[in-house]
């Protein structure tokens, strides 16, 4: 009899975590005379993954960093800060998209003058905080579904090709400002946060 004791202090985990790619992202913020500015990257047009895209500086955690790690890494390969001229204010909620876990946090620039490496970086560019507060992004419901490989065993399942695969809904936002689009993950990370400060700030 095969012995099943271990079951009795198993502690249950999300397996999909064991496969997850973590990331670590920053919301960038700048004081100005008026309040908070936000800054952002975009991205060189020569890159492989997502060229010219609007996003915050950031990137994949290696194998031997922490999220903070990762963080300060990709900064100084980014737009060429070092530690000392980051002040993190704290972490916002983890976003999960397919097996990829986002890690953002928040923290203010010190010294800043504009710096960023060519090679990753097209430019940077300031958008006042109280603009996403103040401003609902627009929203788009769209879908995920399977994409197979031709060589799918579509014999051994009932239907076939024909299989009635779940979609998986999420929604996707938008926000434009001076002509520059910015959508995807950085959105949705910045419709999140701004209506963090509106529900802290209502309690005040």
């Amino acid at each position: 009899m095969l012995n099943l004791s271990f079951l009795l202090e198993k502690q249950p985990r999300l397996l999909s975590e064991a496969d997850a790619v973590h990331s670590a992202v920053i919301i960038p913020l700048i004081e100005a005379e008026d309040g908070y500015e936000v800054l952002f990257e975009k991205r060189a047009e020569d890159l492989i993954w997502q060229p010219g895209d609007i996003c915050f500086p950031g990137g994949r955690v290696e194998n031997d960093e922490t999220t903070e790690d990762a963080l300060f890494r990709e900064l100084n390969e980014e737009i060429m800060v070092v530690p000392k001229q980051i002040k993190i204010l704290g972490k916002l909620d983890i976003f999960s998209l397919g097996n990829n876990r986002v890690h953002p946090f928040v923290g203010i620039l010190e010294g800043y003058r504009d710096s960023f490496s060519i090679d990753e970086v097209a430019e940077v560019f300031r958008i006042p905080l109280d603009y996403f507060v103040e401003t609902e992004p627009d929203v788009y419901d769209f879908y995920w579904k399977p994409d197979l490989e031709s060589d799918f065993p579509f014999e051994k399942i009932r239907g076939g090709k024909k299989y009635g695969w779940r979609e998986n809904r999420q929604k996707m936002y938008f926000y434009e400002y001076d002509g520059r689009v910015i959508w995807g993950m950085t959105a949705k990370i910045l419709y999140y946060f701004a209506a963090e400060i509106r529900s802290m700030n209502r309690k005040e």
